[in-house]
């Protein structure tokens, strides 16, 4: 736990989602709050999507990290803001009809379940 996942539309050149999953999860591991390996992130790129009316010319980032509960609001808004800080970094400032976004959720704990397997050491 945590899981990251970043939702981006294909029109952001210069963003690089590798370069924004290795710095958001480096940050998360630095918060104190999360082991680092731990930490799963993907990032998924649109080709179909829909902003406002306008027919193209607008791109967003949205950033979906989901938390096991029994952490208050307090560390929530900062864990967003964290990764919004990371986002604001990476995306280039020419795209300015493009959006970030971030939620943080909070997993049903009764119902998540994980199994992690052990590296093999000699």
């Amino acid at each position: 736990m945590p899981h990251l996942i970043l939702h981006y539309t294909a029109n952001l050149e210069g963003f690089d989602p590798d370069r924004a999953l290795a710095r958001i999860n480096q940050a998360l591991a630095d918060s104190g709050h999360f082991n680092e390996a731990d930490i799963k992130s993907r990032a998924l790129r649109l080709d179909r999507y829909r902003i406002g009316t306008a027919e193209s010319g607008r791109g967003f980032v949205h950033a979906q990290l989901k938390v096991l509960p029994g952490r208050d609001a307090a560390l929530r808004k900062a864990l967003s803001d964290t990764v919004l800080s990371v986002l604001r970094e990476l995306l280039p400032a020419h795209h300015p009809e493009s959006q970030l976004c971030v939620e943080v959720d909070e997993l049903d704990a009764g119902a998540y379940t994980k199994h992690a397997f052990a590296a093999n050491l000699p």
